[in-house]
């Protein structure tokens, strides 16, 4: 199975699993045990949610935020953003890793490395700290954690700070937003959308003015 192949069915796959996680919360019938059982044992459906945002962010690496809505009804907000970005900040250091001590042969297993050899002329000599919080604001996906690795001399504790707060306001944007759209408080979902709105364009903005100096 070549690389290419291989990410299109890890996506189309990803992307089954979130329309059928979010499906069932808004249907009875079969799907109604499954939805008391989530429910009942929070520690479970967030254990299964962190699982599952973690090995989204190392071996795909796609994007597992999507799941974060469905999964705030039964686990609520705060509690689905507090994992988000343990199971996301800790996916993105393993990922990290791997580049750093296994190096190419091993990374290209992961993830095809044209994508990773894009970013070496966007990483700046200088403020690599500011850069990578920005940058996690602007890219879900997790290719930059590779590159990082692979391609910087950006120290673990540094990239992981940076990769700590860059990740910290989507995680909860994308968990009290869903979670309103889910419940039809569309109050606070426009609240949230602006807001979220606001902060990627203000970010986007101050990137490409890093980007220029």
């Amino acid at each position: 199975m070549t690389k290419a192949y291989r990410d299109i069915v890890l996506g189309a796959l990803f992307l089954l699993v979130v329309l059928v996680f979010t499906f069932f919360i808004f249907i009875d019938g079969p799907f109604e045990p499954l939805k008391q059982y989530l429910g009942e044992n929070k520690i479970v459906t967030g254990a299964v949610f962190a699982l599952l945002v973690f090995l989204a962010t190392v071996v795909a690496p796609v994007a597992a935020l999507p799941l974060a809505p469905a999964v705030s009804v039964f686990i609520g907000p705060f509690a689905t953003g507090v994992i988000s970005i343990i199971a996301w900040g800790l996916g993105a250091v393993v990922a990290f890793l791997i580049a750093r001590y296994l190096g190419r042969p091993v990374l290209e297993r992961f993830v095809d490395l044209k994508y990773i050899d894009r970013f070496e002329r966007h990483i700046p000599e200088r403020d690599k700290f500011v850069w990578l919080i920005l940058l996690r604001v602007l890219v879900p996906v997790d290719i930059p954690s590779y590159a990082v690795g692979l391609l910087s001399k950006m120290r673990l504790r540094v990239y992981t700070l940076a990769t700590f707060i860059g990740i910290t306001p989507f995680s909860f944007i994308w968990a009290y937003g869903g979670n309103a759209f889910i419940e039809k408080n569309y109050g606070t979902l426009l609240v949230f959308s602006i807001f979220g709105l606001v902060v990627f364009i203000l970010t986007l903005l101050l990137y490409k003015n890093r980007m220029k100096k």
